[in-house]
């Protein structure tokens, strides 16, 4: 299982896409400023304090993951947000959300209907539904780039040759479309843009190990061990990677395919 405990005390910090996308999705919801919101997988509940301030309504953020909660209490215990631990494929709610606010986390559902079985519960008649996540098998061509760089290795082609992802993807809109109508959503908006930022190669680095790394040196997804300096190496390597698809100024720049979607019950 991913461990997001681990790297709590730094992605406040770290989440930098994570974060600017989901400015992104709170736009698309245009929130009236009386809403009940649910926001699953809240993390440090940065985000969840911008959803505090946008509404008069009930506030609650769930994770699984203890230390994001924790973090998330520090920061912003005393804003009136109700921070759980839940799991997101058992919701302990019906019908007592307008909208349910969904960020950087889809991705990481392996029984997405599940998932959505349970936002279409927790939601009231005519409620929302708004997801921000990667999408494709090509989410991000720097990391794919990157994680080919360390392959240049043998010992590390022959672990990662053991690597099964952890992640949920879909290759086009369409696909995501008829999961969400499946689920009995109606979906009013569900696009991938291509998104593009630049950065520096040790921000790079730091947006890769707020989510990315969770996946690819977690021993969890190889089926078989991996030697006690694997992250170490792993990460030497990306840092490499990045800072040769950098140009002459030092910027680098990431590219993501990112799935949007609003959709009612």
């Amino acid at each position: 299982m991913t461990n997001f405990s681990a790297i709590a005390p730094s992605y406040q910090k770290n989440s930098l896409v994570q974060a600017s996308e989901g400015e992104m999705l709170l736009s698309l919801l245009r929130l009236a400023g009386d809403e009940d919101i649910l926001d699953v997988g809240c993390g440090t509940g940065n985000l969840t304090a911008v959803l505090r301030a946008k509404t008069s309504g009930r506030v609650v953020g769930i994770d699984r993951a203890e230390g994001m909660l924790g973090q998330a209490q520090a920061f912003h215990g005393d804003q009136g947000i109700e921070f759980l631990s839940a799991d997101s494929e058992n919701l302990p709610f019906a019908g007592e959300f307008d909208c349910i606010f969904c960020n950087s986390v889809f991705q990481w559902f392996p029984r997405p209907a599940v998932n959505l079985a349970g936002f279409y519960r927790a939601l009231r008649p005519d409620g929302r539904v708004g997801v921000q996540t990667p999408a494709t098998s090509s989410y991000c061509p720097n990391f794919l780039q990157a994680i080919e760089h360390c392959r240049r290795s043998p010992e590390l082609d022959s672990l990662f040759a053991w690597f099964r992802s952890p992640w949920f993807f879909l290759d086009t809109d369409e696909a995501y479309r008829a999961l969400f109508t499946k689920a009995g959503f109606r979906v009013a908006t569900c696009r991938i843009d291509t998104v593009n930022r630049g950065y520096t190669v040790p921000q790079a680095m730091d947006i890769f190990n707020s989510g990315a790394a969770a996946g690819y040196l977690n021993q969890s997804y190889f089926s078989v061990p991996l030697p006690s300096d694997f992250a170490k190496r792993v990460r030497a390597e990306v840092r490499e990677a990045f800072a040769e698809q950098a140009d002459a100024n030092g910027r680098i720049d990431l590219v993501f395919k990112r799935l949007f979607v609003l959709a009612g019950k």
